[in-house]
């Protein structure tokens, strides 16, 4: 292991690192020592070192602690000022613990002065205070104390450090990318998966397989696996949903002690989270229902986190989610508390719900392009959008995925058409109906699904349907082009209507600008657009409010009536387009059919109507007999 004090010129550095290399019996080393001639002489006549700078220093660094680790680890003093420099030197895969020593500006400047011919000057201290990014991880001390009380703390703090900070359970594709993405930000993690038939090397292969991490411990034994945790225990669950998860906290709950915590990072039903808030509250055990976004590759790098549940709940983790998740164009934590009770799983939801109509939409494009298109120039064609507002992660995988091939033969072309389904799709359906909002785009996605799954029924009627052989005309790629922009944006709209009424219906206070920010890196539907929805609904509660939005939509309303008499021309089902449209179309008009609904209903049920006439809206009926 190599322990890293850092902190501004000053700060006590090596003064402390040699005292602890003694009481620990491991070699110091200074890490201005390592820096080239040239950074030296910039220093020594008062210029600021830069990023460009320190680079070279910061690899030879890099080189060392790997020899240091494999001799039995050491002490460090090394400024590591910004969060980039620390990246770069945990890249090592090296045991890293990080001690911090903090003090104020005049406190440290009234040493630098008392030191003699330190090349360290006042100006440049400032400029390292500027610069300074204080870690949310690591031991941090106070300066201010002695040294003996200053070494006194870091050791006990070593001590706990041994124990993981945080616990996974599940090592299935997330929990396994989770638990690295951990250990590779410096973190003790605990890894426990059951040994029941057929499960019972899970553990042990995890950890032989990535045996360069020092600071992962497997476990079988669930409570062997909980006294490995620092106090209070900080454990996620990343199993399936649904009984599996009252089943791991039944048996972990004997385990546990008041102030523990226990996290849901799968895809929960709200309400089952919400219930197993109130339950554990009841024992004094913190629960989090955090959604997790991102799939294998966001959960190994940086996912999308929603945790929701009390706010004291979140901020005993906060540190760490933060640490693991992916961060945003202002270097900010993809990861804020999103609500009480299941507000987490329920914005988690909602994201897959629009997930799954962005991917619809994209099959949709799809379907009208390959009538005419190779799988290249289609490519082609999204490449040209994913170079404009339309960029996303899924336009981007649309397009590779396109062109991957196996020999001479397109993967794709060799894919089945029947699409699978987890669930959380239908659920957002499910909610919108019991909140009273429209998500008619999502679910029109959820029932494509289900129309693919029906192959061989498909496969039967299709043969008595009599193909036509004309010859078919080229799709207009710019309406094409604008009526997915039009789509997408009313996807965006009903999804985040949902969560806002949501928020109403169960008091959450919900931040739908900081949610979009969220959904800006690290999950599935990250993409430009996202990113303009974080200023959209910061100044505007819903997208229809944004007067440049909605003109916008009005402009391109031709461009989906095109598409959508193109599809209709050629057969093609165009699920999502339709729904958008159609959504789009009786938003907009201000006298509906309904008038008529309502006549009926009070015809066969004397449910009552209102009438245009009458400003105060009172209900009649009539004897229609």
């Amino acid at each position: 292991m190599v322990i890293i004090l850092m902190g501004v010129s000053g700060c006590g550095k090596t003064t402390i690192g040699k005292q602890l290399a003694l009481e620990l019996g491991l070699p110091f080393f200074d890490a201005d020592d390592f820096h080239p001639k040239v950074n030296i002489e910039k220093m020594k006549n008062n210029v600021p070192l830069n990023d460009s700078d320190r680079l070279p220093w910061l690899n030879i660094l890099v080189e060392k602690m790997i020899h240091w680790d494999k001799m039995g680890g050491a002490i460090l003093a090394c400024s590591a000022l910004k969060e980039s420099y620390r990246t770069i030197l945990s890249s090592t895969q090296t045991s890293i613990s990080w001690v911090f020593l903090s003090g104020t500006f005049e406190l440290i400047s009234n040493r630098l002065k008392a030191r003699k011919n330190h090349y360290m000057t006042t100006d440049l201290l400032q400029s390292q205070f500027e610069i300074l990014e204080v870690p949310k991880y690591g031991i941090h001390v106070n300066i201010d104390n002695s040294i003996d009380e200053i070494i006194k703390h870091i050791n006990l703090k070593l001590k706990l450090m041994k124990q993981s900070v945080f616990g996974v359970i599940g090592l299935g594709v997330m929990g396994k990318s989770l638990s690295l993405n951990m250990a590779e930000k410096g973190l003790n993690v605990s890894v426990y998966n059951r040994s029941e038939e057929g499960e019972e090397k899970v553990v042990s292969n995890f950890i032989n397989e990535n045996d360069t991490f020092k600071n992962i411990l497997g476990f079988n034994d669930l409570k062997q696996f909980v006294r490995s945790l620092e106090k209070p225990s900080k454990i996620v669950i990343m199993v399936k949903a649904g009984e599996a998860i009252d089943g791991v906290i039944d048996q972990l709950t004997p385990y546990l002690t008041i102030g523990d915590v226990i996290i849901d990072g799968g895809n929960s039903y709200y309400e089952d989270t919400a219930n197993r808030v109130g339950y554990l509250k009841s024992k004094g055990i913190h629960f989090v229902g955090c959604g997790i976004s991102g799939g294998e590759e966001g959960a190994r790098k940086g996912p999308s986190m929603m945790p929701g549940g009390s706010l004291d709940s979140y901020q005993k983790i906060a540190p760490v989610l933060e640490l693991i998740s992916a961060k945003d164009k202002n270097d900010q934590p993809c990861c804020s508390y999103i609500g009480p009770d299941g507000a987490g799983h329920f914005v988690k939801m909602v994201h897959n719900g629009m997930e799954y109509a962005e991917m619809q939409l994209l099959a949709e494009v799809y379907a009208i392009l390959k009538l005419s298109f190779a799988n290249e120039k289609i490519a082609d064609i999204l490449s040209d959008w994913h170079s404009t507002d339309l960029s996303s992660y899924l336009l981007e995988i649309t397009i590779n995925i396109l062109q991957k091939k196996e020999k001479n033969t397109y993967v794709l072309d060799s894919i089945l058409d029947v699409a699978g389904n987890k669930g959380t799709g239908s659920w957002s359906s499910k909610a919108a109906f019991d909140l009273g909002s429209v998500n008619t785009i999502m679910s029109s996605a959820v029932f494509a699904r289900y129309i693919s799954s029906l192959k061989q029924k498909r496969k039967s009627y299709s043969s008595l349907i009599k193909q036509s052989n004309k010859e078919i005309d080229v799709p207009h790629i710019k309406d094409l082009e604008n009526a997915y922009r039009f789509a997408r944006i009313l996807n965006h709209h009903q999804g985040f209507e949902l969560i806002r009424l949501a928020s109403i219906e169960y008091n959450w206070n919900l931040n739908l600008s900081e949610i979009a920010r969220i959904w800006t890196n690290g999950c599935i539907i990250r993409s430009n657009f996202m990113e303009q929805s974080v200023e959209i609904l910061k100044e505007h509660e819903t997208y229809f409010e944004d007067t440049v939005l909605f003109k916008s939509l009005i402009i391109k309303e031709s461009n989906i009536k095109e598409c959508i008499s193109y599809a209709l021309k050629y057969r093609i089902p165009l699920d999502t387009f339709w729904s958008a449209y159609n959504y789009w179309v009786s938003m907009t008009t201000e006298n509906l059919s309904a008038n008529l609904i309502q006549a009926q209903r009070d015809y066969f049920g004397a449910h009552t109507y209102q009438r245009k006439d009458d400003s105060l809206l009172k209900f009649y009926h009539t004897n229609w007999i």
